[in-house]
Order: C-alpha cells, then sequence, then structure tokens
C-alpha cells in the first residue's frame, strides 16, 4: 500500500480559473478576478495579461512532484504551457492549492478550450473551461442621496 501511495503521490482535486493568484504574507492564497467555467468577453480577439489556475490537490506523500500544465484553443493550437516541481514537506494525506500563473494569452476564438494537468505519476487530468463573447453590460447610473 504505501508503494502505491508513493507511485501516486499527489492526486489532482479540482481547479480555479481566475485572472491571478497569489499568496499573502500570512500563507493565503489570493484569487484574483475568478471565472466560473465560462470566461466572458465582449471582444475577440483579447489578449490577457495572464491566466491563473488555483489546483487544488491531495498530497498522500511528501517529497518533490513534478507538474506541467498545458492550455490549448478550441482548434487544439497550443497556447500556455508551465511546468515545475512542487516540494511538500508537509503532513501526507493533506489538501493543498498551489498557483500557476501563465501569460499573457491570446483568446481569438469562442469555444472550449482545454486545460491539460499532470502532477507527479498520476494520469493527465483534462478539463475545460468555455470562451464567449457578449455585449457589452448595461450601466445604469442612479443618484444617491445621503441620508
Amino acid at each position: 500500500m504505501a508503494e502505491e501511495n508513493e507511485s501516486r503521490g499527489i492526486v489532482f482535486d479540482s481547479l480555479v480559473l481566475c485572472d491571478d493568484v497569489r499568496f499573502e504574507n500570512n500563507g493565503k492564497l489570493l484569487l484574483i478576478g475568478v471565472y466560473s467555467d465560462i470566461v466572458q468577453v465582449t471582444k475577440l480577439p483579447l489578449q490577457l495579461r495572464s491566466l491563473g489556475l488555483a489546483i487544488k490537490a491531495k498530497v498522500l506523500s511528501t517529497g518533490r512532484f513534478g507538474f506541467s500544465v498545458s492550455v490549448a484553443d478550441p482548434q487544439g493550437n497550443h497556447l500556455l504551457d508551465a511546468n515545475g516541481e512542487l516540494n511538500y514537506e508537509g503532513e501526507a494525506g493533506r489538501t493543498i492549492w498551489f498557483p500557476v500563473v501563465m501569460g499573457p494569452a491570446l483568446l481569438t476564438t469562442e469555444g472550449a478550450y482545454a486545460v491539460r494537468i499532470s502532477l507527479g505519476d498520476a494520469p493527465a487530468v483534462h478539463e475545460t473551461f468555455l470562451v464567449r463573447k457578449t455585449a457589452l453590460p448595461e450601466v445604469r447610473i442612479t443618484e444617491t442621496k445621503p441620508n
């Protein structure tokens, strides 16, 4: 059983898509501009300064775990890539979040963008997000009077 955990030392749980991900000095994760699985834009093509992915995973053992993340557009064209190594020295069995910020990103078309995430020796996980063009939001200004 321990050998099985060593080969699958980290397991993907979920993904949060946002504009940026940062760590605060107190260890908290700060997600900026969180999207659902739909990125609504008013024009295409659109250049994003960055694309942040907050990846939630369960760490089954301590150690160093390689990771790679790639994003492709609806036609399968490569858009973004990131890879590195996560060094986990904490308690086994814990849930962790780690940020991956990539960019700039040029969104050229509407449709499903593919995200491929590889963590350690576990099989790659495939997620998607949609890019949809929407009309400009209607803005109404209502005058208020102080009490």
